[in-house]
C-alpha cells in the first residue's frame, strides 16, 4: 500500500450497473437529494475526481465550522464561482477596499455585466458597512471581506460584518459573509465561529506553499457549497488530479511553515521599524494596544503572519531601487511561499485600481511589500539593509 495518496489522471469512470449510473446521474443533477448516505459517485472529473475529494477534506480539518469544501483551479477561480452560484442581476455586493486587484476589477468590472453592482467601504469601521447597506437596502446579498487587507494589512472584524448581516436580514432577506482568509488562514486565523458563511482562499499563496501551483478554496456549509459545486461542474474550473495531489501535500507542512514564516517576519519588521530610510511599517505583530487594529487582531488571529508592509522615505524612484537591488529577496508578485518574495503594489499587483481609490487607503507609491520565507531571517535583514542602503 502507497505511503501518498495516489493521483488519479483519468477523466472518466466505470460503473458496476447501469443502474448506478442512473444514480450517480440522478444525484449529480438533483442536489437535493443528496445526503443520508446518498453520497455523490464519481462520474467525470469535471464534476469530481478522487484526488479533488481527498484535497477537499484534507482542508475541512483547518476549518472549524465548516461543512464542505470546493477546490478550483486558482483564488480568482474561486471567487468568481462563488460570486456567479449565489448572486443573481439586481444583487449588490459589498467589498472591503483595498482589495486583491483582480477581485477589485471581477466586482467593478465583470458583476455588472451580469447586474451585479459592488460598493466598496473604503473603512474598516462596521458603521461604514451599515451605512452602505442602507444605501442599498433590500438588494445586499453579499458582505465580501479580505482580512488582514491586501496590501495595507488592515483587520476587518469579522464577528462584528457577521452582526450586521443578521441585523438587516428581516428587512433586506439574508446577507452573506464572505471572508478572503489568504493571508491568515487556515493556520492563524477561523471564520466560522466568527459568524463568517463563507471562505475563500487562493491556495498559490501558503496553503501551496511552495510557488510551484496555482489553486483555490471556497469553504462553507452545505447549502452554499451544493450550489457552488453545481456551477463548478457547469462553468467548468475543475483542478487537475496532479494540483489536487500537490496542494494535499502542501496541507501536511502548512502549519509549520506558516508558522516559522512569521516567526522570521517578526524579526524582519523589528529591523524595518528602526531603519532610518523606513518611514513606516505595517505588520500585525508590531501593533500596540492603544491602536484600535489591536483588538480586532487579538480577538480573531492567533499570530501575526509572513506579509510586511512598509513605507521608505521617498516615493516611486526610492522603492524601485531598493527592489533593484535586493538579492535574497525575490522580486516577484504572489506570496505564501519558502522564499521570500518583495514587490510594489502600487505598479504591480494594484496598477489599475483607480488613483482616487488607492490614495483613500495609504497605496502609494512609496509602499512595498514582503512575504517573508523560510530562509535565515539574518540574511533576509542583511540583504533588506544593504539594498534600503542604496536609497
Amino acid at each position: 500500500m502507497s505511503v501518498k495518496v495516489p493521483i488519479f489522471p483519468t477523466s472518466t469512470f466505470l460503473f458496476k450497473t447501469a443502474e448506478e449510473g442512473e444514480r450517480f446521474f440522478y444525484l449529480q443533477n438533483h442536489p437535493e437529494a443528496r445526503g443520508d448516505g446518498a453520497e455523490l459517485g464519481l462520474i467525470y472529473s469535471r464534476m469530481n475526481n478522487p484526488n479533488m475529494e481527498i484535497v477537499e477534506d484534507k482542508l475541512m480539518v483547518f476549518e472549524p465550522g465548516a461543512e464542505a469544501a470546493a477546490v478550483l483551479p486558482s483564488g480568482m477561480s474561486a471567487i468568481s464561482t462563488m460570486c456567479l452560484a449565489l448572486l443573481k442581476p439586481g444583487d449588490v455586493i459589498i467589498y472591503s477596499f483595498p482589495i486583491y486587484g483582480a477581485t477589485e476589477h471581477l466586482f467593478e468590472d465583470v458583476l455588472s455585466k451580469f447586474g451585479i453592482k459592488a460598493q466598496a467601504v473604503f473603512s474598516s469601521d462596521p458603521e461604514e458597512y451599515q451605512q452602505a447597506i442602507e444605501k442599498h437596502k433590500g438588494h445586499v446579498a453579499m458582505l465580501f471581506i479580505e482580512t488582514p487587507a491586501n496590501p495595507s494589512i488592515v483587520h476587518t472584524d469579522i464577528a462584528a460584518i457577521a452582526e450586521l448581516a443578521k441585523k438587516y436580514e428581516k428587512s433586506n432577506g439574508r446577507i452573506l459573509v464572505a471572508v478572503d482568509n489568504t493571508f491568515m488562514g487556515p493556520v492563524f486565523q477561523h471564520c466560522f465561529p466568527l459568524g463568517a458563511d463563507l471562505v475563500v482562499y487562493s491556495a498559490t499563496k501558503f496553503i501551496g506553499g511552495h510557488s510551484d501551483l496555482i489553486g483555490g478554496f471556497v469553504v462553507g456549509k452545505k447549502s452554499e457549497m451544493t450550489k457552488v459545486k453545481s456551477y463548478r461542474s457547469v462553468l467548468g474550473p475543475t483542478t487537475d488530479p496532479f494540483c489536487c495531489w500537490l496542494i494535499a501535500r502542501s496541507l501536511e507542512t502548512v502549519d509549520i511553515r506558516m508558522r516559522k514564516s512569521s516567526e522570521n517576519a517578526m524579526l524582519v519588521a523589528e529591523f524595518l521599524k528602526d531603519h532610518p530610510k523606513v518611514a513606516k511599517v505595517i505588520y500585525s505583530g508590531l501593533l500596540e494596544k492603544s491602536d484600535p487594529q489591536y483588538a480586532i487582531y487579538k480577538k480573531q488571529c492567533c499570530g501575526p503572519g509572513a506579509l510586511i508592509s512598509f513605507n521608505i522615505k521617498g516615493g516611486k524612484a526610492e522603492a524601485f531601487r531598493v527592489l533593484n537591488n535586493v538579492r535574497v529577496c525575490r522580486l516577484a508578485v504572489s506570496l505564501g511561499g519558502t522564499e521570500t518574495l518583495i514587490s510594489h503594489p502600487r505598479q504591480m499587483t494594484h496598477q489599475n485600481l483607480p488613483e482616487e481609490m488607492c490614495r483613500k487607503v495609504g497605496l502609494t507609491d512609496s509602499l512595498i511589500r514582503i512575504s517573508v520565507g523560510l530562509e535565515d531571517p539574518r540574511d533576509i535583514i542583511a540583504d533588506l539593509d544593504q539594498a534600503l542602503a542604496k536609497m
